[in-house]
C-alpha cells in the first residue's frame, strides 16, 4: 500500500484519523525500532505507535493497514541486500524547506523509535553511538533553504548519511533480530 500512496496521500490519511505528524515521522520511527533490534515478527509495533502517536488509543482499520504496510515495506527495504532502503519523503517538487522539515521529522521520528527499545546505550558500537549523536545534531538544523543548487546538493548529501547510517545501525543491532527470527523458525 505504502509504494502505491503518494507522500501527500499519506498525509491526508493521517490527518483524516487525525495523526497529526508527517509521514515522514512515523517512517523514522518504524525505521529507529527495526534498527535499534525490535522483533520484525512482532506485531508490538502497533502498540508502541499507538502510544506515540495515538493517545494509546487504538487505530482504525485503513490507518492500521496503512502502518503495517509501511511496517513490512521498511523492514523488506532495511532487509534488501541491495541497499535498496530510502527515506519516505515528500516527492522532489515541493519546497527545499518542506523537504528538510520532512528530514527532521524523519531524523526526530528515528530516534524516538531507537529510544523505545534500545536501553542499554553503553553497549552499542562507537559508530552507532556517532549516528546517534549525529542524528541529534541534525535534527537541530536550520530548515530554511534557499533553492540553489548548493542546498538541493547539502540536502542531498544529508538524506544520503541518514539513509547509510540506518542501514549501518539495522546491520548492526536490527539484523541479529531476522537472523534470530530465522533461528527459531528452523525445526531440528
Amino acid at each position: 500500500m505504502i509504494e502505491k500512496l503518494s507522500y501527500q496521500d499519506a498525509q491526508l490519511l493521517l490527518e483524516k484519523h487525525q495523526v497529526f505528524v508527517m509521514p515522514a515521522e512515523v517512517h523514522g520511527v518504524i525505521s529507529g525500532l527495526l534498527s535499534c533490534g525490535l522483533d520484525i515478527e512482532s506485531k508490538e509495533y502497533l502498540a508502541l505507535l499507538s502510544d506515540v502517536f495515538n493517545e494509546g488509543q487504538s487505530f482504525s482499520g485503513e490507518l492500521k493497514t496503512f502502518l503495517s504496510s509501511m511496517y513490512t515495506h521498511v523492514s523488506s527495504q532495511l532487509n534488501d541486500k541491495e541497499l535498496q532502503f530510502e527515506l519516505y519523503l515528500p516527492e522532489e517538487e515541493e519546497t527545499l524547506s518542506d523537504q528538510a522539515n520532512a528530514v527532521i521529522a524523519w531524523i526526530s521520528g528515528f530516534l524516538l523509535g531507537f529510544g523505545l527499545k534500545q536501553k542499554d546505550y553503553g553497549r552499542l558500537s562507537a559508530d552507532v553511538k556517532e549516528v546517534i549523536q549525529d542524528f541529534t545534531e541534525i535534527s537541530k538544523l536550520d530548515t530554511h533553504f534557499d533553492e540553489t543548487d548548493e542546498d538541493v546538493q547539502a540536502l542531498y548529501e544529508i538524506v544520503e548519511y541518514v539513509r547509510i547510517s540506518t542501514l549501518l545501525c539495522f546491520a548492526e543491532l536490527g539484523e541479529k533480530q531476522v537472523t534470530t527470527a530465522a533461528e527459531n523458525k528452523t525445526i531440528h
